[in-house]
């Protein structure tokens, strides 16, 4: 039999939660101000990932929502990754499909499937994921401690900033894919873009 801890009553775990909801509030609303501006309304677009790229395009919508930026960075990647090799796999070139993230981008590129700008960027992604995913010496060139000391921002405004651009990065792609989904192809003027 596992052993398990004694939790809290219903009603102290929902006032824990309410309580948690009210704190993060504001942030909240300005993490889901950006995902509007960036993903818009729901899109009528085919995705080749499969059964990844579905749950990681919603799952690193609601990581960004609840603050969780390792997880929606890893998400990112995931839904980028598998979209990239879904196309192999519909074709039936499974040879391809398990490369992983560099190997894809660059087959992808030489194929002309992306433009060389968008390469560029998914290689952006693939390196900023790195350094959360792969333990580093603490102060060598590209750990997260070296990035934390070099921009003096805290570990957790590195994770917001990097999140936030893994978002961008995905857009960049699914735009780049269907380029009719912009605000200004769905008759919204052009805005200027805004940081968190």
């Amino acid at each position: 039999m596992r052993e398990i801890w004694p939790a809290d009553t219903p009603a102290k775990l929902e006032a824990d939660i309410r309580a948690a909801d009210d704190a993060s509030l504001v942030e909240r609303i300005e993490r889901l101000r950006l995902l509007e501006e960036e993903f818009g309304p729901p899109a009528d677009m085919g995705l080749v990932g499969g059964i990844g790229a579905l749950l990681a395009i919603g799952e690193l919508k609601s990581s960004f929502l609840c603050g969780n930026y390792m997880a929606t960075i890893f998400l990112c990647q995931t839904f980028v990754e598998h979209s990239l090799a879904g196309p192999f796999a519909l074709a039936g070139e499974d040879e391809h499909v398990e490369k992983g993230m560099c190997y894809l981008i660059d087959e992808s590129l030489a194929r002309k499937s992306i433009s060389s700008a968008l390469a560029a960027r998914l290689h952006e992604l693939r390196e900023m994921r790195n350094p959360y995913t792969h333990p580093r010496i603490l102060q060598k060139n590209q750990s997260l401690l070296d990035r934390v000391i070099k921009t003096t921002q805290n570990p957790f405004s590195m994770a917001l900033t990097d999140a936030t651009e893994a978002i961008r990065i995905v857009v960049d792609f699914l735009r780049e894919g269907c380029p009719s989904w912009t605000p200004s192809g769905h008759g919204h003027a052009k805005q200027g873009s805004q940081n968190l």
